[in-house]
C-alpha cells in the first residue's frame, strides 16, 4: 500500500506511525526550545545586570527565545543523525559525557555562526567578533564552555536514561506521586 507515494514495505510505518512519531519528536523540540529559552534567558539576566552595574543598558530576551529555536532544531538533528544512539557495552556515565561533549560542540559551532553573521550584519569584522565572543581570554572561554555543557547535562541525561530504561518508565519515575 502506498501512502502519499511512500511505499509501507521499504519504510515500514503507515501514516498513523508517522503521524504519530512526527507529534513525538514536536513535543521534544518544543520541550528543548523552552529548555534552552529558559537556559539562554537567564544568562542574558545575568549579562545584563553584570553589564547595568557598569552602566550599560542590555536586554535582548527576544534574542534568547531565537536562539534556543536555532539551537533545538539543530540538536535534535545532531540526535537524529546519532547523537543519541548508544554504542554497545558502553557505560551510561560515558555515554552521557560523550553526548554532552558533541551537543557542546555543535552549540559552540551554532554560537560562533551567529557571532560571525551578527557581525557582519553590524559592519565589524568577522574574526573579532569570534574572538571576543567570550571576551578573548582562555578563562572565559573555559567558563562558558562549563557553563553551556551543564545547560545541557541534564537534557543529555534524561534522554539518554530515558532510551536506557524506557521513556515512559523514567516519566513516570521522576514525575508520578509515589
Amino acid at each position: 500500500m502506498s501512502v502519499a507515494g511512500i511505499d509501507e514495505r521499504v519504510y515500514g510505518m503507515n501514516l498513523d506511525n508517522m503521524r504519530a512519531r512526527a507529534l513525538s519528536e514536536l513535543r521534544e523540540y518544543l520541550a528543548l526550545s523552552v529548555y534552552l529559552w529558559i537556559c539562554f534567558g537567564a544568562l542574558l539576566i545575568l549579562k545584563s545586570a553584570i553589564l547595568e552595574a557598569r552602566g550599560v543598558t542590555y536586554l535582548p530576551y527576544g534574542l534568547a527565545a531565537i536562539k534556543a529555536l536555532v539551537s533545538a532544531k539543530f540538536l535534535m538533528v545532531a540526535l537524529v543523525a546519532g547523537a543519541r544512539r548508544n554504542r554497545a557495552g558502553e557505560r551510561l556515565i560515558v555515554a552521557i559525557g560523550r553526548k554532552t561533549v558533541l551537543m557542546l560542540l555543535i552549540l559552540l559551532i551554532l554560537t560562533a555562526i551567529e557571532e560571525a553573521v551578527m557581525a557582519a550584519i553590524h559592519g565589524h569584522s568577522i574574526q573579532g567578533a569570534i574572538a571576543g565572543m567570550v571576551g578573548g581570554t582562555p578563562q572565559q572561554l573555559a567558563a562558558m564552555m562549563l557553563v553551556m555543557a551543564l545547560i545541557l547535562l541534564p537534557y543529555v541525561a534524561y534522554r539518554t536514561l530515558g532510551d536506557a530504561m524506557g521513556e515512559d518508565r523514567l516519566h513516570r519515575l521522576l514525575f508520578d506521586r509515589r
